[in-house]
């Protein structure tokens, strides 16, 4: 038996949720499938930085996340010379168990029809109305069938690859992460810490608390410098060299084996659209360079497309797929920014300046502090009088950071 929606969404994390509670919230019916069972985990480092915030206040989620989140007052960025500097601005932690398991009971909420266990086979364009997309369920072949389909299955290349939107197969980076309990240093522990070290080449490390105590250990490469370390070798360096990590896990409780996952980033590697079929999420490279966060434009992107499909879908496949690669073609200035910004990051000299300046420029640590919350152009990392001020610092603008800023 076929079933039949108006729009069928292949993946259930942040992306296809986002999409399926849009578009059911405007009376659209909505299929919503994934080969897992639910609630599942996911390598993620759990973090939410302003991005997310705004999607899921678009959602109306914020303050169901709030609450089963961990709160943060900013970013503490960590130069590989142990100089550091808090970048301000709203966010949380909030592991992916519950934050996919909260966004899919929303879909449902919504009115999405959510079918687990069924494995994306292929799909096909019956007759440039409708497309039938084909599922596993176990053993058995399940049909469903729609105007529209919204891929959403991540970084997974076969998915990509049979929806016919690859472009390139590599995933541009790796991340690993471990889950790790201390109950003595959550107690005034509110920061998301980004630290760069020389045992994580070509990358950086992590250390972010979460609910209950649990603090999210990991590192991510940028581009391919994965393909040059071995990722288990570079995190036990980075633990070992950091003392915050260190502290972690020496009278901690090691919660997780330390796991692994490949990225797709920079808006790069797949086709946005192809007719009445659109990826959304991870699948086009929606996490950013640089950074390694993907929650927030990861359910922006499925907010997109289904606003696309709301507004034009009266108007053809052709209008669909413009107005969507429209609303994606105004997020790629921030990613390639992001991408050639990993090149100053790659540098010791260059990052350790920046953390610097940005600790004693009230200038450099607002433009800092308006690229995390994107409230500014991040093209300054770019310009010439950006690289002077990065370099050489404002001798006028100087702000003293209170000793209850700075961690040892």
């Amino acid at each position: 038996m076929s079933r039949v929606y108006d729009v069928i969404v292949i993946g259930a994390g942040p992306a296809g949720c986002a999409a399926a509670r849009t578009l059911a919230k405007s009376n659209l019916s909505v299929g919503l499938l994934d080969k897992a069972v639910f609630p599942r985990d996911k390598v993620c480092g759990d973090a939410l930085i302003p991005d997310a915030y705004h999607a899921l206040k678009k959602l109306g989620l914020i303050e169901r996340v709030i609450d089963i989140s961990c709160p943060v007052r900013g970013m503490r960025l960590t130069g590989f010379d142990g100089s550091n500097v808090l970048v301000r601005a709203a966010g949380a932690c909030v592991p992916r168990l519950k934050l996919d398991e909260l966004l899919l009971k929303s879909a449902i909420e919504a009115g999405a029809e959510f079918l687990s266990g069924h494995e994306f086979a292929r799909i096909a364009d019956e007759d440039g109305k409708t497309y039938c997309v084909e599922f596993f369920n176990g053993n058995d072949s399940v049909i469903a069938r729609s105007a529209w389909v919204l891929l959403a299955t991540g970084a997974a290349i076969k998915p990509i690859q049979q929806a016919g939107l690859l472009l390139r197969a590599e995933s541009r980076s790796v991340a690993v992460r471990q889950y790790v309990r201390n109950e003595r240093l959550a107690k005034d522990f509110n920061e998301l810490v980004f630290a760069f070290d020389r045992t994580v080449k070509g990358g950086y490390g992590w250390v972010f608390p979460g609910p209950d105590a649990i603090f999210n250990i990991g590192i991510g490469f940028f581009g391919s410098a994965h393909k040059h370390s071995n990722p288990r070798r570079a995190y036990e360096g980075f633990v070992a060299q950091l003392p915050l990590a260190r502290d972690l896990i020496r009278d901690g409780t090691i919660l997780s084996p330390l796991t692994g996952a490949p990225l797709r980033t920079g808006l790069a590697g797949a086709r946005f659209a192809k007719g009445g079929l659109m990826g959304i999420g991870e699948c086009i490279g929606a996490t950013f360079p640089l950074t390694g966060e993907g929650i927030g434009k990861a359910m922006e992107t499925g907010m997109l497309a289904a606003s696309a499909i709301i507004a034009q879908s009266s108007s053809g496949r052709g209008a669909v797929a413009e107005a969507y690669t429209q609303g994606i073609a105004g997020l790629q200035p921030k990613y390639d920014v992001y991408r050639k910004a990993e090149f100053m990051f790659s540098w010791p000299y260059l990052t350790n300046k920046l953390v610097t300046h940005a600790d004693n420029s009230l200038y450099i640590r607002t433009k800092v502090e308006g690229l995390f919350n994107e409230t500014t152009d991040p093209a300054f990392l770019l310009t010439l009088s950006g690289w002077r001020q990065i370099l050489f610092g404002s001798g006028n603008e100087v702000q003293n950071v209170r000793p209850k800023d700075r961690i040892s």
